[in-house]
């Protein structure tokens, strides 16, 4: 007979707000119907508020696993996104979150978990512990992720460099990686702004590309961190930049041990 084990509920004891930043979460049916019924609500209001259209979707992996990675200039970045996905989708792709914005307050936390589905990362952590539960979401729930390597929203609608975090999760690994560029985010709603205004935004999806060839060392995570960047550049310079701003800053350095998060 197989032994056994207790394992006691990680929520135990905890307050409604520490409740929602506790990652994975409980499969919840109402949660799930609440999600689906905002992500309709939000297609439509962005394909009439904002004129979205979606180009590329015939590039999302079939299985559904995958690492969506883009530019992030606006808060419109991750619903315009999760817009170009299947709505069979919604529940099994997250949306890395910085914890101490998106998880700050137990408004913020329920908005946060139940329509966005976000995963919270923990940017002041120094260890990988929020990285590797985005591994494990990817390896074991054969759940997407959508992640913005820059870091944090650009102010000027440039891609800045990215951030290591895509390196170490796809390096030496099948995991497709697949690079969108999002115009017209910062314009219609840019950092600071309170309210949208009613302006075009279109994102672009390329092509998936994998990098289990390639050493899951510092170096092969730099490596596959600047092609990913690069993938998103060349998007970017298919569809014209944002407000006319250039795409590159060439001399940035790429490589840096911050990970990707939105905020």
């Amino acid at each position: 007979m197989k032994a056994w084990t207790y394992r006691p509920d990680p929520t135990l004891g905890l307050s409604l707000a520490e409740q929602l930043t506790v990652f994975p979460r409980a499969s919840d049916p109402a949660q799930s119907v609440l999600r689906l019924v905002w992500n309709l609500s939000v297609r439509v209001w962005l394909r009439l508020y904002f004129r979205l259209r979606v180009a590329g979707r015939e590039h999302l992996p079939a299985d559904g696993r995958f690492v969506l990675v883009a530019n992030h200039s606006s808060h419109l970045d991750a619903v315009g996104l999760a817009a170009a996905l299947p709505l069979s989708a919604v529940d099994r792709t997250f949306a890395v979150a910085a914890r101490d914005y998106f998880f700050s307050s137990l408004w913020r936390s329920l908005f946060s978990a139940v329509f966005l589905n976000a995963l919270p990362f923990d940017r002041k952590a120094r260890d990988r512990s929020s990285l590797e539960l985005c591994a494990d979401v990817l390896r074991v729930g054969r759940g997407a992720l959508i992640m913005f390597p820059e870091g944090t929203r650009s102010l000027d609608g440039r891609i800045q460099a990215f951030k290591r975090g895509i390196g170490i999760l796809a390096a030496g690994t099948d995991l497709p990686v697949v690079p969108a560029f999002i115009e017209g985010a910062r314009r219609a709603w840019p950092k600071g702004s309170r309210f949208p205004r009613p302006l075009r935004v279109r994102v672009t999806i390329g092509a998936p590309r994998t990098f289990a060839d390639v050493p899951a060392d510092r170096n092969g995570q730099v490596h596959v961190t600047a092609e990913v960047e690069r993938a998103v550049r060349a998007l970017a310079e298919g569809r014209g930049v944002e407000d006319g701003a250039a795409a590159a800053a060439p001399g940035q350095a790429i490589g840096r041990d911050a990970v990707g998060r939105t905020e």
